[in-house]
């Protein structure tokens, strides 16, 4: 049961009860507030409802327009990410998810900095 069927189960009750007929004005005029209380809050449940609805779309909209990552490229043994030009040391990347910039110590032979990992 939500909020919305609880208010009209409200209302259901509240006309139920305002259509006996021994009471007195007061009480009446007492009935009539609560009904048009009942009818504001029934309103704004239904607009926080409808409000709710779009931001639920809107955020499952925005998590599946987001891309995920491209696999980066393979060269000299290392990771190169786009947009970047460092070489990254793939066993960081993959057990980490951490992008280390590997040093070069000679030609052919690169280091990690974080894992000490020779890589050629």
């Amino acid at each position: 049961m939500t909020i919305i069927d609880s208010i009209k189960r409200s209302q259901t009750l509240l006309q139920h009860i305002s259509s006996q007929e021994n009471f007195n004005t007061e009480v009446t005029e007492s009935l009539s507030s609560l009904q048009a209380e009942l009818n504001t809050i029934s309103s704004q449940a239904q607009q926080l409802s409808e409000r709710l609805k779009q931001l639920q779309t809107s955020h499952n909209s925005t998590e599946h327009s987001q891309t995920t990552p491209k696999i980066p490229e393979m060269k000299s043994g290392c990771y190169i990410f786009e947009g970047e030009k460092a070489f990254f040391c793939p066993h960081c990347y993959d057990n980490h998810s951490h992008k280390v910039a590997t040093a070069r110590i000679n030609k052919n032979l690169r280091v990690c900095p974080t894992c000490r990992a020779s890589i050629k």
